[in-house]
């Protein structure tokens, strides 16, 4: 088996997605897979698909930028290039709210993905709180860039600070505490 995945990997990626398929039993028919597929098929190729696009997601991310004047306001980072205009309520929930800059956090790349993953909110206080649940007891690298700031109040804008309801919306329906 390596030296057939080593000669031919295309080939070999569309037998493992078949065998798969077949032991899990879905629907669509093994032999409908065919080297178009390119959710399979591990060769640089490109094709075109249609997307949604957030209007007005722009203006927002202006906002909460210019609000945390550019930095994490967990970590203080201010590399543009790894900062998220993070939704404190998930844009997906409050379509009203999806361009309020209040609904909005300035956050590291890392940080942002723990914040929608639920691994960390923010209490009443804008203090860090990090989930007990899910969070690795013995990865020292989880302490160093998460961890730590457990308990430490988050640098608060000017204007547009975090709207009170939208983080007791995140405590109570995203955090995985």
């Amino acid at each position: 088996m390596w030296a057939e995945m080593n000669e031919d990997w295309a080939s070999f990626a569309v037998e493992s997605e078949r065998a798969v398929r077949a032991a899990l039993g879905e629907s669509e028919a093994v032999e409908d897979l065919d080297d178009e597929d390119a959710t399979v098929l591990p060769e640089g190729r490109d094709r075109l698909s249609v997307a949604k696009t957030r209007i007005g997601h722009d203006f927002f991310r202006a906002a909460v930028r210019s609000a945390y004047d550019g930095r994490c306001c967990i970590t203080g980072l201010s590399v543009r290039s790894l900062l998220v205009a993070s939704h404190i309520v998930p844009w997906r929930d409050d379509e009203a709210n999806r361009t309020n800059p209040k609904n909005g956090l300035l956050l590291s790349a890392l940080h942002d993905r723990a914040f929608d993953r639920g691994l960390i909110t923010l209490d009443g206080d804008f203090r860090v709180v990090v989930s007990e649940r899910d969070t690795p007891r013995d990865d020292t690298y989880f302490e160093e860039s998460i961890g730590q700031f457990a308990g430490r109040r988050i640098r608060l804008p000017e204007k547009f600070a975090p709207g009170a309801e939208f983080l007791a919306y995140h405590r109570e329906r995203v955090f995985r505490g």
